[in-house]
Order: structure tokens, then C-alpha cells, then sequence
């Protein structure tokens, strides 16, 4: 609806700037916040899926190298056996799965675990990934 006051546009000239800018600058920012979050899910994304190739990797190649061995600790190779099982079921298509962080925690642990289990000094640096808060 027009408004038929002649003075209307002066009188409320400050009103329209502001609702005209803040317009522009909810479009603005809904669109750097869209880039900005896919660029922020991909690292994210990448950081997790490398750490749980880490693991997995990880695990692979000690469980072929204890099985060369005559003396096997088996509690180190039931360790490793479940962070492969957690390896695989990890949901690493399903960003939003609520067990996406406890199972990060735990595939974590178990590799501490192993680690000690072993000997194996693990000096790597902590991964930048804390959990999954974005």
C-alpha cells in the first residue's frame, strides 16, 4: 500500500535507509556464512577422516607385523582388532550422527591403550580436531 503523504519519504527517510541496509547485509552475510561453513565442514571433515585413516592404517599394519611373531600379547591384539572394528563403523558419511564424537573419544583411547600395551612411545602431535563442535 502507497503511501499518499507527500512528506512520507523525508519524514521516514532514516527508517528506510535502515531497513534497506539491514536487507543487504542479512544477504550478505547469510552468503559468507554459507561459504564459510562448507570451508570449515570440509577441514573438519578431512582432519577426521585422516586421523581415523591414521588409526586404521595403524592398527592394519601391527596387527600383520604381531602376526609374524611367535609371542603375541593377545589383550594388544584385541585392542587392535576393535579399533579396526571401529574403524569400519564409523560414521564417517553421517556428519551428524550423534556418535560421531564418541566414537572419535574412543578410537582415541584404544590407541593410547594399545600404545601402552606395547611400549610404543607415541609422540605425535594431538590433532587439532577436539571432538566435532563447530
Amino acid at each position: 500500500m502507497e503511501n499518499d503523504d507527500i512528506f512520507h519519504n523525508v519524514t521516514m527517510s532514516e527508517e528506510i535507509c535502515h531497513q534497506k541496509g539491514f536487507a543487504e547485509g542479512k544477504k550478505v552475510g547469510e552468503q559468507k556464512g554459507l561459504v564459510e561453513g562448507q570451508k570449515l565442514g570440509w577441514e573438519k571433515g578431512a582432519a577426521i577422516g585422516s586421523e581415523v585413516g591414521f588409526y586404521s592404517g595403524f592398527a592394519e599394519s601391527l596387527l600383520e607385523e604381531m602376526k609374524k611373531e611367535p609371542e603375541t600379547k593377545q589383550r594388544a591384539v584385541k585392542t587392535l582388532e576393535r579399533i579396526l572394528s571401529v574403524c569400519r563403523e564409523f560414521p564417517l558419511t553421517e556428519p551428524q550422527n550423534p556418535e560421531l564424537p564418541t566414537r572419535l573419544e574412543e578410537l582415541r583411547s584404544k590407541f593410547k591403550q594399545v600404545c601402552s600395551q606395547l611400549g610404543i612411545k607415541a609422540d605425535a602431535q594431538k590433532p587439532d580436531v577436539k571432538g566435532v563442535s563447530f
